[in-house]
């Protein structure tokens, strides 16, 4: 971000933060945290480190429940993230906001936290998130290093400060370098996006500046909102958060309301790209590397099918030893016979002269049976891996022309079979009759995946004891998880059992902080702690709401 959308995006978060107090510090990504907002039930501070996505961002539950999900949320964070969220959740719940401010001159924020400060920086080689107590870093979010000391403010060096001849130094000492890393030596609020626009004249810092002081929130998209695909979200700069429009703009310009709605669509933009990005990248390494070991494995089966001696021949040498005279000269492991098709031809046969011709001939007979099998399985496994071949190359074509994150299916290494649709759809989705959210998995790795990567610590988790089923989590964002809500998570639970057909069941509830996944394969878990609940198994269908 530059400093003109950081100085917007901060002028709407400081009259909704300061002053409120942080709570319940989540993991929700690889390089972010969320918090809850003492007195706003509905809204969440999201902060996020990551590579192109970094910032500080207010967002409705519903908003970081997807967000979540897009990010991978605390499966997908690094032990880097996990460490700085203990540090957080000491320093930071229960604090009191004092203060958002940017540094003067640099693309830095600053939010102060009762004693704790933190410090976000879009400079260096990456982003970073330094938490600061007594003047000291004590944990960092993201791969830059921790921002610590911080900058020194710094208004000379502001966007609206920094004068052409200092430009036009750094562009002329860059020595054929990037003019942007140039730019930004001397003007590091502009950010790399507006440091393109100048080109180290008074006229192009002229015009820049007129765009910028009447700046409103922009973004450079591939299309309008509810036309945007994975696929079009995918390449790094596909969505851009600028202060203003460009002259020649790259895509659909689309100007949100307010700065908070615009980072919201952005942040939202980049994790669904990053995710398709991964997933893709993911599924065609998969086709392309069983695409390798087939053809390797084709080729390997075409080898052994021309090095097979012919079944005829050794059937011909056979009948020859069955028509040859009781008394055809053996010399040494070798007779030679007369050809049974061609009487006026002869060919040596290699024979064991401890056997007679007829069991010699037994035997060649039985080694072409052997061959004739051995080239049928042959040719079977070849057939298969034919087919197995053009099924990969369909897949890696499915991938490479994939739209959206519901179009990569799988890449399945053994007999092309139609791609099961439970894989597709992903969990299914209740609200209980409070309007709380229920998710129930679709076999044992969709159970493992909504247990161990989208449940969190204080999400109750719910099965059938001591008989296969599913995985049911009851979302509990609020700390809101009554009886009622409970006993129709467990109705569903017993349902979706082999018990379903039983008049009462026994169900298990813990909080997914109580669990860690068992040995013996997906789905299976080790349970800390849980109360049982009985209850009679009940189809949600018709009587709980679908999300």
């Amino acid at each position: 971000m530059d400093a003109v959308t950081l100085d917007g995006l901060v002028g709407e978060l400081r009259p909704a933060l300061v002053g409120r107090y942080l709570s319940r510090a989540r993991m929700v990504g690889p390089h972010a945290v969320s918090f809850e907002i003492a007195g706003d039930r509905n809204r969440r501070l999201w902060l996020e480190a990551g590579r192109g996505t970094a910032g500080l961002y207010l967002l409705d539950r519903d908003q970081v429940r997807v967000l979540t999900e897009l990010a991978g949320g605390e499966a997908s964070a690094s032990g880097r993230t996990r460490q700085a969220l203990l540090l957080l959740r000491k320093h930071v719940n229960g604090a009191r906001i004092t203060s958002l401010r940017r540094i003067a001159g640099a693309r830095f924020v600053v939010l102060e936290v009762g004693e704790a400060k933190l410090g976000l920086s879009w400079s260096g080689s990456a982003p970073a998130l330094t938490l600061v107590v007594e003047g000291a870093p004590v944990a960092t979010l993201g791969e830059g290093p921790a921002t610590w000391p911080w900058p020194e403010p710094a208004p000379e060096r502001d966007w609206d400060r920094v004068d052409a001849p200092a430009i036009a130094r750094a562009l002329q000492e860059s020595e054929g370098s990037s003019p942007v890393r140039a730019i930004l030596s001397v003007a590091p609020a502009f950010g790399p996006r507006l440091a393109r626009e100048l080109d180290g004249t008074e006229a192009s810092l002229r015009l820049l500046r007129e765009h910028l002081h009447g700046a409103r929130p922009t973004l450079i998209a591939p299309a309008p909102v509810e036309d945007w695909t994975d696929t079009a979200l995918a390449a790094e700069k596909a969505v851009l958060l600028l202060p203003f429009a460009p002259s020649e703009p790259t895509g659909t310009v689309l100007h949100p309301p307010t700065w908070t709605s615009a980072a919201a669509s952005f942040l939202t933009a980049r994790l669904r790209g990053l995710r398709f990005a991964v997933q893709r990248r993911g599924r065609l390494d998969d086709a392309r590397r069983l695409l390798r070991r087939l053809t390797q494995l084709q080729a390997h089966l075409e080898a052994d099918q021309r090095g097979m001696p012919e079944a005829a021949g050794l059937r011909r040498q056979a009948e020859a030893l069955l028509a040859a005279p009781p008394d055809a000269a053996v010399g040494g492991d070798t007779v030679e016979v007369q050809d049974p098709y061609s009487p006026e031809d002869a060919f040596r046969v290699r024979v064991d002269p401890r056997l007679s011709l007829p069991q010699n001939a037994d035997r060649i007979f039985e080694k072409a049976r052997r061959i004739e099998r051995a080239r049928q399985k042959v040719e079977r496994r070849l057939a298969e891996t034919r087919v197995q071949i053009a099924s990969a190359r369909g897949t890696e074509e499915e991938v490479l022309h994939a739209q959206d994150l519901s179009d990569l299916s799988p890449v399945r290494d053994g007999p092309a079979v139609e791609a099961d649709p439970r894989e597709r759809i992903g969990p299914r989705r209740y609200l209980t009759s409070r309007g709380l959210t229920l998710l129930v998995g679709r076999g044992a790795k969709e159970n493992h995946r909504i247990t161990f990567g989208l449940a969190r610590p204080e999400d109750v988790w719910l099965h059938a004891r001591d008989v296969p089923g599913a995985h049911v989590i009851l979302r509990d964002d609020e700390g809101r998880v009554e009886a009622d809500d409970l006993r129709e998570a467990a109705e569903v639970a017993a349902f979706f059992s082999e018990k379903k057909g039983e008049r009462q069941v026994d169900v298990h509830a813990t909080r997914r902080k109580h669990l860690r996944p068992g040995r013996g394969g997906p789905g299976r878990v080790t349970i800390g702690h849980s109360d049982t609940l009985r209850v009679e198994p009940r189809d949600p269908e018709g009587r709980l709401r679908r999300r």
